[in-house]
């Protein structure tokens, strides 16, 4: 039989992130217990947490895995992933492989602009980080004149970016669809960065 500690492990999985609330009314257990397993995840390293402001008063940390945490779970999920993608690579070739991760990207974007019933470019990036943040990206934006930056302080590809970085092309593909615009990827997960980061500039709110 699982113990707790991994009970909450496999709920952080499934989930991509959760709070100590949520974890607490799905496992039917105390937040305080709750909170006492994550800390020694968190202190083991398995598992991350990211500060969230949600409306007014204290924020809130939402938890995630780490490249650790995810070898941890008992899935095999992640290397028959790799496996998958190590053998499309040899019989596409890395340009094919390319052009199949950019349309991914551009299929996400159209299933994320169904749900975002806005024109106001500000709006749609508000509701499109909700969007992405409860699919485990983290995601945030924020604009400085006619500068903006889009952030996803954690990636579900993380893991599988390690011996295929070309998967990185799904969230650049993804950006540029959702957002109509060119892109620069200025900081990665991958290089060794605490974030990655994309950075545009519009000219008269275009």
């Amino acid at each position: 039989m699982k113990n707790t500690k991994d009970i909450i492990l496999n709920q952080v999985f499934l989930l991509r992130m959760a709070t100590i609330s949520q974890l607490s009314e799905i496992l039917a257990i105390s937040e305080i217990s709750v909170r006492h397993h994550l800390m020694s995840l968190e202190a083991e390293g398995i598992i991350a947490s990211t500060e969230e402001r949600h409306g007014v008063g204290r924020p809130r940390f939402v938890y995630h895995l780490t490249e650790k945490g995810f070898q941890n779970v008992p899935t095999n999920y992640i290397k028959l992933s790799d496996q998958a993608l190590t053998t499309m690579k040899r019989f596409l070739g890395t340009d094919n492989l390319l052009e199949l991760f950019q349309q991914i990207g551009r299929d996400f974007a159209e299933i994320y602009a169904n749900s975002i019933n806005s024109e106001d470019p500000e709006e749609k990036l508000e509701k499109f980080a909700s969007n992405l943040t409860q699919d485990g990206f983290i995601f945030s934006w924020t604009r400085s004149g006619e500068k903006y930056t889009l952030t996803t302080h954690h990636c579900p590809f993380h893991y599988l970016g390690q011996n295929h970085p070309e998967v990185c092309t799904i969230n650049h593909a993804l950006l540029e669809s959702l957002i109509k615009h060119s892109i620069s990827h200025d900081t990665s997960i991958l290089r060794g960065d605490v974030a990655c980061t994309y950075t545009y500039e519009v000219q008269d709110g275009k």
